[in-house]
């Protein structure tokens, strides 16, 4: 077995690696499509579909708070698999048995509304115990900065992997037969999902340096992150990025299905470009790293941003872009091979939040540093849930899908083609309609990744050369338990 740099050796790298496909495909099964599921699969009222939208940011907005408990729990958890393995393996577990049950249960009416309900509850918690544990164990496995930035590559490539896996096969393989297809996914999605975790347990090595550390109080955890101020601005520009990749991912498959008809190629063959942008933005990032520094990455990605939106926002609209899918696909190639870059280094500066509170603090807290990370993403998707639902229901998207899933239903067993049908309901919406989704898919997701780019530029500083400076002082400190001196930092900032 051979090793990379500070002790981490190739199978470790690999294998945690290649576990983020087999969550992100469980996430993304979940966070992306249980909605569309519901929206094509069930029929409720506005009334009912309103609560599963309260019902769904009420969860998220408790997961959020949960998640920094759930940080301080890990800190203080102390076993022979380490502080991390428990939960990583426990929740995959737990949380597995709960998404099949979403997909597999379907009572009607207002007792579908209160089954999700707990059963949505329970989805976030379990997922909770896996995710702050995954993500925390990933700075104690390794703490040089190319090694840790090979480990971030490596990482979101077999999360691309996973989500772009699910994200393309499920519009092809559900329209049409949605309920059965479904269920046949959650269960395999659950499988891998346990594996992965699994071989996670058995095969990757993490440092205990924890053993050594006092345990935490829960009221510690507010001390350690309002302290640290470039943790709270990386938070919030992973709040806004998770936000904007969201609401297009959200609104996927309802703007393809009614610009482009009731069938699942189109979303399909967008995620495909979706996917290879995403490949494309990560395979260079370590590149583009050697050439440019974060700042300016940061800066050329939010251009090449907008350039994508642009074009998608004016396809059909404007004579030389032509309403086209392969319009749209150009424009999301270019947006999402920017967007992989510009999460890379949000990523890496969330990541060196956690040696600038060692260095500020002396110790060394990742689990409740890292269980921020999960948090934005679920307050993000509060926001976003409830901007994709007012879409819906304004624009009068919904009361147009209800009648598909009513189509749906009755096509369970059947295996009847449906699509005519389906697309004699799609051709009622209004021009006014599509051009809402459309603003939501392009317009909204531009402005906030504008935003992102403002907020990194003017507040937070661990650059590369601040960064450089952290670590000498980490490593004299090693070398001397009596050493502590910030004094090189205060000069620089």
């Amino acid at each position: 077995m051979t090793k990379t740099n500070h002790g981490l050796d190739s199978l470790s790298k690999w294998v945690f690696s290649s576990s983020g496909a087999g969550r992100d495909a469980a996430y993304n099964l979940v966070s992306l499509f249980l909605l569309v599921y519901i929206q094509f699969t069930v029929t409720l009222s506005v009334a009912q579909f309103s609560a599963i939208t309260i019902i769904i940011i009420f969860c998220r907005i408790w997961d959020a708070v949960n998640d920094p408990m759930m940080g301080t729990i890990i800190e203080n958890t102390r076993s022979k698999y380490g502080k991390f393995k428990p939960w990583i393996i426990s929740g995959a577990v737990l949380n597995a048995l709960v998404m099949v049950s979403l997909f597999w249960f379907r009572p009607e009416g207002w007792s579908f509304v209160i089954f999700f309900g707990f059963a949505y509850l329970l989805w976030g918690m379990t997922w909770t115990m896996n995710d702050i544990a995954w993500w925390s164990m990933i700075p104690s496995l390794s703490s040089e900065a190319k090694t840790r930035d090979q480990l971030m590559t490596l990482v979101s490539l077999f999360v691309n992997v996973g989500a772009f896996a699910v994200g393309g096969l499920i519009p092809v393989l559900t329209t049409g037969n949605a309920v059965e297809a479904y269920r046949m996914i959650a269960l395999v999605c659950a499988l891998v999902f346990f594996a992965s975790q699994g071989a996670v347990l058995l095969f990757v090595k993490e440092n205990r340096d924890y053993e050594k550390k006092e345990k935490l109080r829960f009221t510690d955890m507010f001390k350690i992150v309002s302290k640290n101020s470039q943790l709270l601005w990386s938070v919030a520009s992973v709040f806004l990025l998770y936000l904007l990749g969201a609401i297009i991912n959200s609104l996927g498959m309802n703007f393809f299905y009614f610009e482009f008809g009731y069938q699942g190629a189109s979303m399909s063959i967008f995620i495909i470009f979706y996917a290879l942008g995403s490949l494309v933005g990560t395979g260079i990032y370590p590149v583009l790293t050697g050439k440019f520094n974060r700042a300016q990455l940061l800066r050329y990605s939010v251009y090449i941003m907008t350039m994508g939106y642009l074009i998608m926002f004016s396809t059909g609209y404007v004579p030389f872009i032509p309403q086209s899918i392969w319009s749209f696909c150009a424009g999301g190639f270019i947006i999402f091979t920017a967007q992989a870059v510009m999460y890379l280094i949000i990523l890496v500066q969330l990541t060196n939040t956690i040696e600038y509170d060692q260095y500020l603090t002396g110790k060394r807290n990742e689990a409740i540093l890292f269980s921020l990370r999960p948090l934005t993403a679920k307050a993000s998707g509060a926001i976003q849930q409830g901007i994709v639902s007012l879409i819906l229901i304004v624009s009068g998207i919904y009361s147009l899908s209800n009648k598909i899933s009513t189509l749906e239903q009755q096509n369970v067993g059947a295996g009847a083609d449906i699509s005519e049908a389906a697309n004699a309901i799609i051709s009622q919406a209004s021009p006014d309609m599509l051009l809402m989704l459309r603003c939501g898919i392009t317009l909204v997701p531009m402005i906030l990744s504008w935003v992102t780019y403002f907020i990194i530029k003017r507040k937070y500083f661990i650059d590369e050369e601040v960064y450089d400076v952290i670590l000498e002082e980490l490593k004299l400190r090693r070398e001397d338990p009596e050493h502590f001196d910030t004094t090189a930092l205060a000069r620089l900032i």
